[in-house]
């Protein structure tokens, strides 16, 4: 049975148009950049597979739920990425799952990348009603069943990198999509990312990665993710960061024979209405290849 507090909440997202935040949030975007960016697939020269598991407020029951896969590779001698997103974000009575093909074109030089990317795909929303315990049994708003709307999106990004710098822009949902048979209605609004991360080269064998991630919903306030971390030894990162700062949280990644990632994240939401301590957790698992002949694993910070 979801909090009582919550469904209020989750109701009055269901009954009006929703004009907030509605892509999942992830705490290590620094490594899943094809998310919310097409034009990252394919831009390191690998084949690359990361999957990223997140859930949210763990004492909430009910609370968000979001499972990345993303692949991508590069072809015509690595002029040209191929990409795959597949996201399923639950959250309450709420199942949404995007399936995303994207395109890049990058122009390179020895030490600097422009790519360009577009992104195309189907998604699936949905609403469960019967998994709501009502007061009222026949609440006509909420009659038991489910509603369900897929829908066609775009999206495009654009994505400068060198030795030092990553810089990338994006708008993973071009398409404003209304849907819902009876009662509920899905807006799913223009979302809009600016990234950008810059890497120090400190003594003693010490990188630092500050990073920045911004987000915009015409008609929402500006979303803000705010990260510094460390790279020891030259495998192990170690990071804290803050959202908005109202979410604080740490994070570790382990890298090992230059291809593979596995990393940890928790946050903890400084203010929340249930008076307790929230957490929220994350893990991300990723593998470069190299498929082709102009393909080439090596350590790489972006």
């Amino acid at each position: 049975m979801l909090k009582s507090l919550f469904v209020c909440l989750l109701f009055i997202g269901l009954s009006a148009q929703l004009l907030a935040q509605q892509e999942p949030l992830t705490s290590q975007y620094n490594f899943i950049p094809l998310a919310y960016n097409p034009s990252y697939a394919g831009i390191n020269n690998v084949t690359n597979f990361s999957f990223n598991s997140r859930f949210q407020w763990n004492k909430i029951e009910g609370g968000p739920q979001t499972n990345i896969f993303t692949s991508s590779t590069s072809l015509v001698n690595g002029a040209v990425g191929l990409g795959l997103l597949v996201m399923n974000d639950q959250l309450g009575i709420t199942n949404n799952t995007t399936v995303q093909f994207s395109g890049s074109y990058k122009i390179s030089t020895s030490t600097q990348t422009f790519s360009f990317g577009l992104q195309a795909g189907l998604v699936d929303y949905r609403q469960n009603f019967e998994k709501l315990n009502l007061s009222v049994a026949d609440d006509p708003l909420f009659a038991p069943g489910s509603e369900r709307a897929t829908k066609f999106n775009l999206g495009a990004g654009a994505t400068y990198m060198d030795e030092k710098m990553f810089i990338s822009i994006s708008v993973p949902r071009l398409i404003k999509n209304k849907g819902g048979d009876n009662n509920v209605t899905v807006l799913s609004e223009r979302h809009f990312y600016l990234t950008g991360a810059y890497l120090f080269d400190i003594d003693l064998g010490v990188k630092l990665k500050p990073s920045v991630l911004l987000r915009w919903v015409p008609g929402s306030p500006m979303s803000y993710d705010l990260n510094l971390s460390a790279l020891l030894n030259n495998n192990l990162w170690l990071g804290a960061f803050t959202r908005n700062f109202n979410t604080y949280g740490l994070m570790l990644q382990y890298d090992f024979m230059d291809a593979y990632r596995i990393g940890y994240a928790f946050e903890v939401l400084n203010r929340n209405f249930s008076g307790s301590l929230v957490l929220s957790h994350e893990i991300m698992l990723s593998a470069d290849l190299a498929l082709f002949a102009h393909q080439a694993v090596y350590r790489r910070f972006f």
